[in-house]
């Protein structure tokens, strides 16, 4: 008997969460975009992929889109500059960040601009480098199946053909 309880109450609870979602006012989408940028940086196209669902006018979530940026609340050449530094510092290659950058709807002008801004902190040699060292710890790189292996892991960590075989050369890898 008991258990039949516990299903009625759990198959209750799983009918409430599939019931339709509130609807938001623009204060209450304000809110929410703020809770959300609390926890990091959104770029505009994320915020507005995360609030659409939440109203069925899209002219408040707009609004409350626009009342963050105006405020400087969110910002998207702020998101990118800190989203650059951020994966460079992972080690991650600029061509990986630029394309991570574009998926978040940031215009190719802020991305420049915010490289640009980091061009005295990052040093991509070093990275290159680093990664090298990291990923060739296990590997033979006198074998071409290994050398191989460490070139697709550096293309998508990133890094262009010019910048691995920089690297490699740097490390006497290259035969």
């Amino acid at each position: 008997m008991m258990d039949d309880d516990w299903l009625d109450e759990r198959h209750r609870k799983s009918k409430k969460s599939m019931a339709a979602p509130k609807e938001l006012n623009e204060s209450e989408l304000r809110r929410k975009a703020v809770e959300l940028l609390a926890r990091r940086e959104y770029s505009f196209a994320e915020l507005e992929k995360k609030l659409l669902p939440l109203s069925s006018d899209e002219t408040l979530v707009y609004n409350a889109l626009d009342w963050m940026v105006e405020n400087g609340l969110q910002s998207d050449q702020r998101f990118a500059t800190m989203y650059v530094r951020s994966k460079a510092l992972s080690g991650y290659g600029p061509i990986r960040i630029r394309m991570e950058l574009k998926q978040k709807g940031v215009s190719e002008s802020l991305m420049e601009l915010a490289f640009d801004e980091l061009a005295n902190e990052l040093d991509w040699i070093a990275t290159v480098d680093q990664q090298i060292e990291k990923k060739s710890r296990n590997l033979d790189l006198a074998d071409p199946k290994d050398k191989n292996k460490l070139m697709g892991y550096m293309q998508r960590r990133g890094f262009s053909l010019d910048q691995i075989y920089s690297g490699l050369d740097r490390r006497k890898y290259i035969s």
